[in-house]
């Protein structure tokens, strides 16, 4: 049978732009017929890349009939309500992470697509990504049995911060060039960044039970300030426990992931794999290659396929409220010094208007 043609809206085209242009056109029966974007240059010359037309105004894009699904590219605090006003005009909708700031936003977005009968999706592209995506295949296969453990590292390389420079630095949070510089545009380093290894975490050990996160650093040392590192351990419903790193270390940075079961582990440093398999009955480790399609043309194809099946998408909008959630419990643990128990995927401890002011 064969599938529906896909005319996309293309909302915010800025740089994860150009990377969902290149999604859509290795994907079958796809096509950006329209762009918008509040900063009309950016629009125009997305349109001259795509062949799209510009739309004047939002209302153009999201109530056209030419229109059936659109791609969000916009900052974190837009997400909302371009969700609602696409799920409004009958669009399904795939939606750039981090899902949004708080839980309230996360579930009117859902509810609305509901509402609507369009799917919606959340980008968290990494668990399609190379070695995640060898990684989640090989333990469906049962390549270490049941997971019982990991650590998930995301540390990059800090440069040198002078304590002299820390006032000056303090005094830049929320007016720097870019929306990601501002904790209340972007939710924090966890929300924005790790949110993709929460992700991935949740897809590897299932429904989070608790978390006890704490972050530290920022504290002078004869006259350098020590970058910032949150860690958390997180225990889950199948008795899996995870320990969960994000910051940086000074001109070390030291990416790491792995993954044991009861019959054997996986370990990889870089993205792009390979993937190491170590077995209980086998001497040495295995290296494992990790080419793999395009991510983003990998999780359009998902949303497709859920919507021409009516089933849920991988990354679905309960899946991606579910991390927002352990993000925002992450980030409440720290803030209050206790451990956050969680009942049905959600933390107990954090209200659904809770945002992060920490870090």
């Amino acid at each position: 049978m064969r599938k529906m043609e896909y005319r996309i809206g293309l909302i915010g085209c800025g740089g994860i732009a150009g990377t969902w242009v290149k999604a859509v056109e290795q994907t079958d029966h796809c096509r950006i017929e329209q762009v918008f974007d509040v900063n009309a240059k950016a629009a125009t010359a997305r349109a001259e890349e795509t062949g799209a037309r510009v739309a004047a105004e939002l209302c153009e894009l999201t109530e056209s009939p030419e229109i059936n699904l659109v791609i969000i590219g916009t900052p974190t605090p837009t997400h909302a309500e371009l969700v609602v006003e696409a799920a409004r005009n009958g669009k399904h909708v795939m939606c750039e992470k981090p899902m949004a700031l708080d839980l309230f936003s996360c579930q009117r977005m859902i509810d609305c697509c509901a509402a609507g009968g369009v799917k919606l999706a959340i980008g968290h592209t990494l668990r399609f990504k190379d070695a995640f995506r060898t990684c989640r295949q090989l333990i469906d296969q049962g390549a270490i049995g049941t997971p019982v453990s990991a650590s998930i590292d995301r540390m990059g390389a800090a440069t040198l911060r002078p304590a002299i420079l820390r006032s000056a630095a303090d005094g830049a949070v929320g007016s720097g060039d870019h929306w990601r510089t501002d904790l209340s545009q972007s939710g924090g380093n966890i929300m924005e960044g790790f949110i993709h290894e929460i992700d991935f975490t949740r897809a590897v050990f299932g429904e989070v039970a608790s978390v006890m996160c704490e972050i530290g650093g920022d504290t002078e040392h004869v006259g350098l300030m020590s970058p910032q590192l949150a860690q958390a351990l997180v225990r889950f419903e199948s008795g899996g426990l995870v320990t969960m790193r994000v910051g940086a270390t000074v001109a070390m940075p030291s990416r790491a992931y792995w993954m044991a079961g009861t019959e054997g582990g996986l370990r990889f440093s870089s993205w792009g794999g390979p993937v190491e398999h170590f077995r209980h009955d086998r001497e040495g480790v295995e290296l494992v290659p990790c080419a793999t399609p395009d991510a983003y043309h990998l999780e359009l194809c998902d949303l497709i396929q859920a919507i021409e099946t009516d089933g849920e998408p991988q990354n679905s909008g309960m899946n991606g409220k579910r991390n927002i959630a352990l993000a925002l419990a992450m980030y409440r643990s720290h803030e209050t010094g206790r451990r956050i128990e969680f009942e049905g995927g959600m933390p107990v401890d954090v209200t659904d208007d809770y945002r992060n002011t920490t870090w």
